[in-house]
């Protein structure tokens, strides 16, 4: 079966953020293997992240959607070796590593380790859904899955175990859903987009604004 590299860029955004969204809109055109379609969707009633990126993604047609945060850009290798790791794996999701601050973490063999370089495995899914997220929303991924999915819970709308660093956080909620229809997750351990802190970072929900990151992953 011949591999299918067609793909959506989807990047949520709202007004006050046109300089950024133009660069980050900018990166989609610069990519080695371009997109198909990039959609940007404006939150012009902060209706919140999980609205915004669901109202986007109602218009994907294509076999795979990236998701873009509106104050992040891609390198130009991303589309390409997430399209790559995505076909070599047989996944249905794949998260590169980015430039910039981490501060999430995993396990390896018990030991807490950050998760870039680290593969996948039961492990690692184990930690991902009793102590919290670490894969950030500028994954690449199967749009039906998405859609399956239920694509992003909204606020209140999932429950997670106490004491889960995550909290309902949306696009973790996605992965979530993900996880529990069988889908399947690969890690490509090469930084392929720029994750960018500024003190005007939302934190994806309704009339949020925070100065951490920690809400957008």
């Amino acid at each position: 079966m011949t591999f299918r590299r067609d793909v959506t860029v989807v990047i949520a955004t709202h007004p006050g953020r046109e300089e950024m969204t133009a660069q980050a809109f900018a990166s989609c055109l610069m990519q080695e293997e371009p997109p198909d379609t990039t959609v940007v969707e404006y939150d012009h009633a902060r209706t919140g992240a999980a609205a915004t990126r669901n109202r986007a993604l109602r218009s994907v047609r294509t076999h795979w959607v990236a998701f873009l945060d509106s104050d992040d850009y891609f390198l130009p290798h991303h589309l390409r070796v997430c399209l790559d790791a995505l076909e070599a794996s047989a996944a249905d999701l794949v998260y590169p590593g980015f430039v910039g601050p981490d501060v999430t973490a995993t396990s390896v063999n018990g030991r807490v380790v950050r998760p870039f370089g680290v593969p996948f495995g039961p492990e690692q899914e184990r930690w991902f859904r009793q102590r919290g997220g670490f894969i950030p929303v500028t994954h690449v991924s199967r749009t039906d899955r998405v859609k399956r999915a239920g694509g992003f819970p909204e606020q209140g709308k999932f429950k997670v175990p106490a004491g889960n660093v995550s909290g309902d956080c949306e696009d973790y909620g996605m992965l979530l859903a993900m996880l529990d229809r069988g889908a399947r997750f690969h890690h490509v351990a090469e930084r392929t987009w720029v994750y960018r802190v500024h003190d005007s970072n939302t934190g994806g929900r309704k009339g949020s604004e925070v100065a951490s990151r920690e809400g957008d992953r």
